[in-house]
């Protein structure tokens, strides 16, 4: 079986930081960072040191990085949320160890009592709590295990650490959360050359490579190209205009649909949809109209929320809330209105008096809705001066509300009075409240007002 080498290793090196230079293009490496540390001038005490504080004889790849000087590691990229992945659980990169503090963790028995083992040597730590182990009875002492601490399950990646570096080079240093794993595993572990390890090779080299001056002209690259970049950060509406300067409405449409057909991933399906409306808008409009009548052939993976969703981002808001709100009232009448969270995807006040007479206990999804939905001062006022749901309600959301928002509140001439008036119906319900936890609400509400 191969060993660490120099040569190896300064080959594996400069792979990462390749791999991260390129993941973290689009973000001037705020995605992105590696670290190798060399804490030793003298490998052999620090060999020495370890197995008699670990009371074990270290395996030939662990004493090799010793030897070579490669004592820590921390290697890391992230994608950004938003877009659109192969696997919904693969979405970074974390490789690393630190040989100096390796240990054997302890894990709960059958009787849930924690208990000490010689079997695993932990030597990284994903972010989740997740661990990377070695196998210490495996023939090679290096076989590197995947540990979930939510499963409490081991899975085996690569039967020597020397042949993990090589596999997770390969796969882009995946991890080190136990499910970024389970796409590309067998029985031999990791398998980067497997029907999905060639998917997401492939996936990651269009990510690095991908630019749009390349593939405007061509709409199945730029289409890909757009759901690999376009994040929930990214000004998404700027997308329509450029696809739509090279290509017909009706094929963008046609073709960015179909693509539904053959995902495998519902959340991509839905996601898909989203950002096809968030991209197209008004554009798109005639075609989520469509969506709206009996005999319309809904596209994979449109649910009731992703409708309101897009026509929230297609239609005007006046047309678009009247049909959302007709439908909500229809499936909800008689019975107790459940805060409709996609009313938020509109960002209008117009909701607003429509929600008042819903408004019950439990708040907590009303008041989101409700900081969502960009009220007014007068608004707030209403509210504060209304029943106890109305009023905890309008607590909760200036609390949540963004701080430009806020702001924005008090501007013109009626701002002053108005914020007067709002510090003064929150300070008489701060005194009359009771409860530790109602008093804290309103002190954050008091506060969101002073500053703005």
């Amino acid at each position: 079986m191969e060993t660490i080498t120099q040569a190896r290793f300064e080959a594996w090196t400069t792979a990462w930081s390749d791999l991260i230079r390129q993941m973290s293009a689009y973000d001037s490496g705020a995605r992105g960072s590696g670290m190798i540390s060399h804490f030793t001038n003298d490998p052999e005490s620090l060999i020495a040191e370890l197995e008699a504080r670990l009371d074990v004889s270290l395996p030939d790849d662990l004493k090799a990085l010793i030897a070579l000087g490669y004592v820590q590691a921390d290697m890391r990229w992230s994608l950004p949320d938003g877009i659109l992945l192969p696997f919904d659980d693969v979405f970074e990169g974390d490789l690393g160890w630190n040989l100096a503090e390796a240990e054997f963790p302890m894990f709960f028995d059958e009787d849930g009592e924690e208990t000490e083992q010689r079997h695993y040597l932990s030597f990284h730590m994903a972010r989740n709590g997740d661990l990377l182990l070695l196998d210490l009875e495996h023939p090679s002492g290096t076989a590197v295990v995947s540990w979930s601490h939510e499963e409490d399950e081991f899975r085996l990646l690569a039967p020597s650490l020397a042949e993990f570096l090589d596999r997770i080079t390969k796969l882009g240093m995946i991890g080190a959360h136990a499910e970024s794993y389970v796409p590309f595993l067998s029985e031999e572990g990791l398998e980067p050359d497997g029907e999905n390890g060639r998917l997401w090779q492939a996936w990651l080299k269009d990510y690095a490579e991908l630019k749009w001056q390349n593939v405007r002209g061509d709409l199945t690259a730029s289409l890909r190209l757009i759901e690999m970049i376009a994040s929930e950060d990214a000004p998404r509406s700027e997308i329509g205009p450029l696809l739509l300067e090279h290509h017909d409405i009706e094929e963008v449409l046609r073709e960015w649909t179909a693509r539904n057909e053959t995902e495998t991933s519902a959340s991509n399906r839905r996601d898909r949809l989203i950002l096809i409306g968030d991209a197209l808008g008004s554009a798109a409009a005639d075609w989520v109209r469509s969506l709206w009548t009996i005999h319309a052939e809904a596209p994979a993976g449109l649910t009731q929320d992703v409708l309101h969703r897009l026509t929230a981002s297609c239609l005007p808001e006046e047309e678009g809330l009247a049909l959302v709100l007709r439908e909500i009232e229809a499936q909800n009448s008689g019975g107790r209105m459940r805060p409709p969270y996609s009313l938020a995807a509109f960002r209008s006040r117009r909701a607003i008096p429509w929600m008042e007479p819903h408004v019950a206990f439990p708040i907590d999804g009303w008041a989101s809705l409700l900081a969502d939905s960009r009220p007014a001062a007068e608004d707030l006022v209403r509210w504060l001066r209304g029943e106890d749901a109305l009023r905890m309600t309008a607590v909760q959301a200036i609390g949540r509300m963004p701080g430009g928002e806020m702001q924005a509140l008090f501007v013109g001439s009626s701002g002053e009075p108005e914020r007067a008036e709002l510090l003064r119906l929150l300070e008489s319900l701060h005194a009359g409240a009771v409860l530790r936890k109602e008093k804290a609400a309103i002190q954050e509400a008091i506060a969101a007002v002073s500053r703005a």
